[in-house]
């Protein structure tokens, strides 16, 4: 018997790869364009004869040099225009170092990120207002992405020790420095991001990346005893100001701070104990998750946390069977397998959020981890009920895990349902002549 699968905390997206023309059909076409121009002796002021009547030559070349002018123009009227709701010393250096990361030129958009960081840093909080510290992370974060894994880890530890000075700070401590901040809520849980990626970074030595997502998961708990948990956990009580999104947005975070997830930190947690082995540690932290996503009594819950609960009660009915699988034992991890699936056919059947300035209502990123999840829960449930030998349902939950994994191009799960379903047999192969 297999062990029941658990979903990977990051989805793996396929690449994109685009055909391209070999050097010599490019040559071959190149030269082909140079004798067909030798042998036309058409004048640019001769007139052309097409649809619509007689144009020259030289009021089409007119026209494209205008049109070409114009979106050059327009190209660096948004280039000078952008970032100016940061501050005039930081404007030139954030522009640069954003053009060259989008252009691929890492080396070059290092070199200015490094010097906008180091400006922001020399200013203090009250320049970078509203939020100084949102700012101040989103310059570290973008820097950290285009730079080495080692700097990164440095630099990500730089600012998160800048929204800790407070308690830290004596009573010399200038009133308007990152000594002397406290950090609002928000700007809280953004440190709560910051400690997750680094805790990712260090991923090669369990102690740190234990030391961080403990931490991590001790500030979530010490948001939620503020009130965190009565209110959606990515409602406007934790999100940034309508200003500060307009501003942020210009730095085209990196997914892992784009999100302020609560339930992170106490997934990456208990799954990191899940791996050691340390069941007892890790379904209490699942457990406490799913209540800070799905809190009792409460119908306004987003699309995107139904589902991260989904894969929490998956994860959390998995690590259960890590245990010796008594009947009680069994029972209880497809109780949770199934309520998983009922927050995913719950959430299937929510309208999608409407579309706004700074938040995209695509189907593909909203119901993402619902997609991946289902094929993995169905195959769960589907192995639980082969473990009571209800094969017939089994073989149904599999050939619907097959089909879901197939969609999402989960591959190792559409395998896993493949061997399952080969294992049990069609029910007309199993009929005796």
């Amino acid at each position: 018997m297999s062990t029941l699968q658990r979903l990977p905390h990051r989805l793996v997206h396929r690449s994109l790869y685009h055909d391209a023309f070999s050097l010599s059909r490019r040559l071959t076409v190149r030269q082909a364009s140079r004798a067909l121009l030798s042998t036309r002796s058409t004048s640019f002021n001769e007139p052309v004869r097409g649809l619509g009547g007689n144009f020259r030559v030289s009021t089409v070349f007119t026209a494209l040099l205008v049109l070409g002018t114009g979106a050059t123009a327009l190209g660096l009227y948004q280039f000078y225009t952008s970032f100016t709701l940061w501050p005039t010393e930081l404007r030139g250096d954030l522009r640069v170092g954003i053009k060259a990361r989008n252009q691929g030129d890492f080396s070059l958009s290092e070199r200015y990120l490094t010097r906008a960081y180091q400006t922001a840093l020399s200013m203090a909080p009250s320049a970078l207002s509203p939020d100084p510290y949102l700012k101040l992370s989103g310059i570290a974060a973008v820097l950290a992405e285009v730079a080495q894994k080692r700097k990164a880890k440095e630099l990500l530890e730089d600012v998160w020790n800048k929204a800790a000075g407070s308690s830290l700070s004596g009573h010399g401590t200038p009133t308007d420095s990152w000594a002397s901040y406290t950090p609002t809520d928000e700007e809280r849980l953004r440190r709560v991001s910051i400690a997750c990626k680094l805790a990712e970074l260090s991923s090669d030595r369990d102690q740190d990346e234990e030391k961080w997502l403990v931490w991590a998961v001790e500030e979530v708990v010490r948001l939620a005893g503020f009130g965190v948990q009565h209110t959606n956990p990515t409602a406007s009580s934790l999100q940034e100001s309508p200003q500060s999104q307009l501003v942020l947005v210009e730095l085209e975070l990196p997914p892992w701070m784009r999100k302020d997830d609560l339930g992170a930190p106490l997934a990456a947690l208990g799954n990191l104990y899940a791996k050691k082995g340390n069941i007892e540690y890790a379904v209490p932290l699942y457990l406490q998750g799913i209540s800070l996503l799905l809190p009792p009594n409460m119908e306004s819950i987003s699309i995107e946390d139904r589902c991260e609960a989904a894969q929490l009660m998956c994860n959390l009915s998995e690590v259960m069977m890590h245990q010796p699988p008594t009947p009680e034992i069994r029972h209880q991890a497809e109780a949770w397998a199934r309520k998983a699936l009922a927050v995913i056919e719950r959430a299937e059947k929510m309208p999608l959020p409407r579309k706004g300035w700074f938040s995209s209502s695509d189907e593909a990123d909203v119901r993402g981890t619902c997609d991946q999840v289902l094929g993995v829960v169905l195959f769960n449930i589907g192995m639980l009920r082969e473990m009571d030998s209800d094969r017939s349902a089994a073989l149904a939950l599999f050939d619907r895990s097959l089909k879901q994994c197939a969609k999402v191009g989960l591959d190792e799960g559409v395998l896993q349902a493949k061997e399952a379903i080969r294992r049990l047999g069609r029910p007309e192969e199993r009929k005796t002549p």
